[in-house]
């Protein structure tokens, strides 16, 4: 059976019967296909926190009308709102409004696809479990991925915290907060670099990218724009983009498509055989592994693209920093982490490369 818990936040026994129904009649007409939710009710946001705490949720449903403690009556949906924008933000699963005045929910909290607002009248509660319902295989890969998240910390806890904790308290000190930041840094790196190094699945090209851009409000470098029709990459320096030090930025054109790409792409897609997949594949590794002219990098298609992204060491421009900041909507997305580092080193040694002079060859 695969169960899914469902966190249910109503403060009105009617409505509690009204939903429970309907959370019935879905595992009924569902139960062939082997899926069930297993509802958890509670009536107040003190009353989800508890929940949370002590077990493992994979969606919500909440009212936005709720009081904000066990202890109180007065409902407002200021605390609905506040209770749905930290079940998405800090606890990272799907959430369902339902309310007989879902146009209270936030509009920012709304106004995408991320959380959904359903009305109280009429078949609302079906179709809020069948919308949650739909997220099913998201739900899914979110369970695998915090257990691959709970194993790798495991063994960062077991090899690189634990037998060190008292020499990182007293370096450190012991100020929880601090503590818990540096930890918390700690536990971010080393898994990050467990799942890097983890070889049984090859990087999908979609991880080259991040959208939206982990840093909201400046540029970053590998940030990508697009400006006056053409996209530009950042390639300034992390450290002084974050301090603001420097006053300009530098930029190179990022130009998009190359020579018999999309043929090798549709020849490895439609491959039966190896030997089918042996040429487009020799082709495409070309890009992949960097095996290209010194003045260009690859960068796989864009998230919505079918063309690569060749970034032009040789084509560089600068911006005002502040210039590029005020055009954050034109940024398309960001190059990940794991593929940064790459960019940056090869375009210091295109820089960097000296050269000598020419050897005439008649008088060897």
């Amino acid at each position: 059976m695969n169960i899914k818990t469902i966190l249910v936040v109503e403060d009105e026994d009617r409505m509690i019967t009204l939903l429970s129904d309907a959370l019935e009649d879905w595992n009924a007409a569902n139960k062939e296909n082997a899926r069930h939710f297993d509802a958890i009710f509670v009536k107040s946001p003190e009353g989800a926190v508890r929940e949370l705490y002590a077990r493992k949720v994979d969606c919500a449903l909440i009212d936005l009308r709720i009081p904000p403690d066990e202890g109180s009556d007065k409902t407002d949906a200021e605390n609905g709102n506040a209770l749905a924008t930290a079940l998405l933000r800090e606890n990272g699963i799907p959430v369902a409004i339902i309310s007989g005045h879902p146009g209270e929910a936030e509009p920012g909290l709304v106004d995408g696809e991320t959380v959904r607002a359903f009305e109280k009248a009429d078949d609302g509660y079906e179709e809020a479990v069948a919308w949650l319902a739909s997220q099913w295989e998201l739900m899914n890969a979110l369970r695998a991925v915090r257990q691959k998240l709970e194993r790798s910390t495991a063994e960062v806890f077991a090899r690189r915290i634990w037998p060190y904790w008292s020499q990182i308290a007293d370096t450190i000190g012991h100020d929880n907060e601090k503590l818990a930041t540096a930890i918390a840094r700690q536990y971010a790196s080393h898994t990050a670099e467990l799942l890097g190094q983890d070889g049984s699945i090859d990087w999908h090209p979609f991880e080259n990218f991040i959208v939206p851009s982990y840093i909201a409000n400046r540029a970053h470098t590998g940030d990508i724009f697009l400006l006056e029709d053409v996209n530009w990459i950042v390639l300034t320096p992390q450290c002084d983009m974050a301090t603001g030090k420097v006053p300009n930025v530098l930029l190179a054109e990022c130009t998009l498509g190359a020579d018999q790409w999309a043929e090798n792409v549709a020849a490895l897609r439609a491959a039966t055989s190896n030997s089918k997949r042996k040429e487009p594949t020799k082709f495409l590794r070309t890009f992949v592994n960097q095996n290209l002219s010194a003045s260009v990098h690859f960068l796989p298609p864009l998230p919505g693209s079918e063309e690569p992204v060749l970034v032009q060491f040789g084509k560089i421009r600068t911006m005002p920093l502040a210039d590029l900041n005020e055009q954050l909507n034109a940024r398309v997305a960001s190059v990940s982490p794991p593929f940064l580092s790459n960019l940056v080193q090869r375009f210091g040694a295109f820089i960097s490369r000296t050269g000598q002079p020419n050897i005439g060859v008649e008088h060897l």
